[in-house]
């Protein structure tokens, strides 16, 4: 009997924490949800959008320069590692230049040997003008004293043979000077010609920007053409995106474009539409111009939305959607004011706008504020 008594009590016990727990759980269920005023709420509705198309790509520097050798020989110094940033100008590479040296110098002794062949040949054009200036007064006397009888015709034939053969002198002098002066000039196009070839040795960066590429080392051997260093210009960058041939009518160079990257959405611009299709996949190559500040890197993935027509649907703006994980949903605010937490699946964003794909219906009241104050059950006050 005793144990009977304290089962019943047991029993008892336990189906009054049940009805306690219970109506503690009622009583929490029919508590109301937060009030919330200051709500602003859009009614959604068909609207038309754009259709777009999402042309991917990878980004790339709108200028990049391979630098390659230009004489063989080989590598002395490399001076930059591939990262590091450069200015335009700097001195990256060195090759061996002992061969270029000895032909500016050989080059230099021409010029050297010509300036002074023209000083020689200025000196003996100053003395066959000479002889050829006196031999002339020369002979104009003597033309005055045969008038006069005053001269024999043998005397005055000498002195027209000495001034001929003066002004012969003479006519070939200024032609040799004519000869010097492009014999000068030839010597000097072949030191700067010599000196040009010296130029290749050194390699140069022709931009500001990054190593992105170190082809060679110290002790490479190299021919012309040979690459060793690839520097990209970090100032300007572009996407290369591929477009289906049916829609290239849509890409004009100079249109204004939405691309998204890494780092977010950007306006970018059209520069060029490359007219060859790529063979296997019937694309074709779109250069869109990106904004400096858009901290891209070469290689990183990029999509451009190029619109294509135009097609109607539902959308709210992005602010009333709310994430939760990979999940999305949107406040509806009923007639009454009752707050109503719903997934809904979005599609294209575009401008400040995005598609609802399904969740949500036509007509339907969903907040656009205060969305961090409002939770499912909550009521909305002073609609």
């Amino acid at each position: 009997m005793h144990r009977k008594r304290i089962f019943s009590v047991l029993i008892i016990t336990t189906a009054a924490g049940l009805l306690a727990a219970c109506s503690s759980n009622e009583k929490r269920l029919a508590e109301p949800g937060p009030v919330v005023s200051g709500v602003q709420t859009e009614i959604v509705h068909l609207e038309s959008a754009p259709q777009l198309y999402q042309a991917v790509g990878a980004i790339r520097s709108a200028n990049t320069a391979v630098l390659a050798a230009q004489l063989a020989g080989t590598v002395r110094e490399v001076r930059v590692q591939a990262g590091d940033r450069v200015k335009r100008g700097q001195l990256l590479a060195v090759l061996d230049d002992r061969g270029p040296q000895a032909e500016v110098q050989g080059a230099e002794a021409g010029v050297d040997e010509a300036i002074q062949g023209g000083a020689e040949v200025d000196q003996a054009l100053k003395a066959a003008t000479a002889d050829r200036q006196f031999a002339e007064a020369t002979l104009n006397r003597y033309k005055a004293l045969l008038a006069k009888n005053s001269l024999s015709r043998q005397e005055f034939d000498g002195a027209e043979a000495r001034y001929q053969s003066a002004l012969a002198n003479e006519l070939s002098m200024e032609a040799k000077t004519q000869q010097i002066k492009a014999r000068q000039q030839q010597a000097r196009s072949q030191r700067d010609s010599a000196q040009t070839y010296l130029s290749y040795s050194r390699i140069v960066s022709p931009l500001d920007g990054i190593v992105t590429a170190k082809s060679v080392d110290a002790g490479t051997v190299v021919m012309p053409g040979t690459p060793v260093l690839t520097v990209e210009d970090t100032a300007r960058y572009r996407l290369e995106a591929s477009l289906p041939e049916e829609y290239v009518p849509y890409a004009k160079a100079g249109d204004n474009v939405s691309v998204s990257t890494e780092h977010g959405q950007f306006e970018g611009r059209v520069a060029e539409v490359v007219p060859v299709a790529e063979v296997s996949s019937h694309t074709f190559l779109v250069k869109i111009n990106l904004p400096p500040d858009c901290n891209c890197r070469s290689g990183e993935y990029g999509q451009a939305s190029f619109p294509i027509g135009e097609t109607k649907g539902l959308a709210v703006p992005s602010s009333a959607v709310v994430d939760h994980g990979e999940l999305q949903g949107i406040f509806v605010v009923a007639a009454d004011g009752n707050v109503e937490y719903r997934l809904v699946k979005t599609g294209k964003t575009f401008g400040n706008r995005v598609d609802i794909l399904s969740g949500v219906a036509a007509g339907e009241k969903v907040a656009i504020s205060q969305i961090d104050r409002l939770r499912d059950g909550a009521r909305v006050e002073g609609l």
